[in-house]
């Protein structure tokens, strides 16, 4: 129901409560998903898509933003621990967490002391966004191959025919 507002709402993930979006027989609630589909001239380059609320727009953009510009590949991207701000606090969270598997997920002491260097306000978050993440091999060589990865930050793995 985060994505409904209502007047006593106070959880932290979610934006202040707005009167446009409280709960009314008929209405349908605000989302943050942002499926994407990424074009190389008129070819499949990747798909990503991820669950996790208010988070996801920070949590998607991260992982497109990991393979695209940093040059990650899709399960480095994927793994790479996240930062989330919403603005409304002017909070940076950070994911520090481990899952059911066993893995932990942290952003490094050295991102996190170069914020607060900056004078960002930080927090940890125990959660955040779960991505899945499709890349088609475009570049050299041309393989056309599909690179399928499921975020083990939630059970499940790949799968295609």
């Amino acid at each position: 129901m985060d994505d409904f507002s209502t007047p006593t709402n106070t959880s932290q993930n979610v934006p202040p409560p707005a009167a446009a979006n409280f709960i009314h027989p008929g209405k349908r609630p605000l989302s943050s998903m942002t499926p994407a589909i990424v074009l190389k001239g008129a070819k499949l380059k990747a798909v990503v898509g991820a669950s996790g609320g208010s988070l996801i727009i920070a949590g998607t953009t991260e992982v497109l933003l990991n393979h695209l510009a940093r040059g990650m590949d899709p399960l480095s991207s994927v793994l790479a621990p996240r930062t989330y701000h919403q603005l409304i606090p002017n909070i940076v969270q950070y994911e520090n967490w481990t899952v059911p598997t066993g893995e932990h997920f942290e952003v490094p002491a050295e991102t996190r002391a170069a914020l607060e260097k900056k004078g960002h306000v930080l927090a940890s978050l125990a959660g955040g966004t779960i991505c899945q993440f499709v890349v088609q091999e475009l570049e050299s060589p041309k393989t056309g191959h599909l690179v399928a990865v499921s975020d083990p930050r939630k059970g499940g793995f790949p799968a295609g025919f």
